[in-house]
């Protein structure tokens, strides 16, 4: 089924035998020319209504055309739809930083706006050094501003997390200062004499 004989292909439709090949079975098998990217997402429908087939002989000077099951028939498969060329090079230092950035995001937070950031530093790696004051640990001299610092933090006096706010906004701005939106009524001052200011 939805085979062409040979013979029959080659003596009723010679324009078949050039724009098509034959199989060692028999069968004829489609041998048009594949698209290019240009030519798959830049041509317009209107451009393919003509009355000439794939090799410029025109579509009326064909005697017995086949029908579209014989053409489907002879297609060997079904190609995949032509898709834009995408980029698989790997950014090895950009996907270190993009999973840096992940690594430091916290757990979300419902009544938060922003995700939280895991706080950069434990409890553990705080060091205060001591003072090198002469007689600071003499309790005469004491003043109470030594207590800030005296003991190392503990855990649970640390944050586990922190709410930052991203320049993303400003950044997305065009102008580097704001711009002058009010009107202009002074006099442009001339350089050369008073008498030449334009007031307009």
């Amino acid at each position: 089924r939805g085979t062409i004989a040979p013979s029959r292909c080659v003596a009723e439709n010679p324009a078949m035998a050039s724009s098509g090949a034959l199989s060692a079975r028999g069968r004829l098998q489609l041998t048009a020319k594949e698209p290019s990217y240009a030519e798959a997402f830049y041509t317009t429908q209107n451009s393919q209504y003509r009355g000439h087939w794939h090799d410029g002989t025109r579509g009326t000077q064909l005697g017995d055309v086949p029908t579209i099951r014989e053409i489907l028939s002879a297609r060997p498969t079904v190609r995949k739809p032509v898709r834009p060329l995408v980029s698989t090079a790997r950014t090895m230092l950009g996907d270190a930083m993009k999973e840096e950035a992940q690594n430091r995001l916290a757990d979300k937070v419902i009544s938060a706006d922003v995700i939280p950031k895991k706080f950069p530093v434990a409890a553990s790696a705080f060091s205060y050094p001591a003072s090198a004051k002469k007689g600071a640990d003499n309790p005469l001299y004491a003043t109470s501003s030594q207590q800030y610092g005296k003991e190392v933090p503990m855990d649970h006096q640390v944050p586990d997390r922190y709410f930052p706010s991203s320049s993303n906004f400003t950044k997305g701005f065009v102008d580097l200062k704001p711009r002058f939106s009010g009107l202009a009524t002074a006099a442009t001052p001339s350089k050369v004499h008073g008498a030449f200011d334009e007031y307009f």
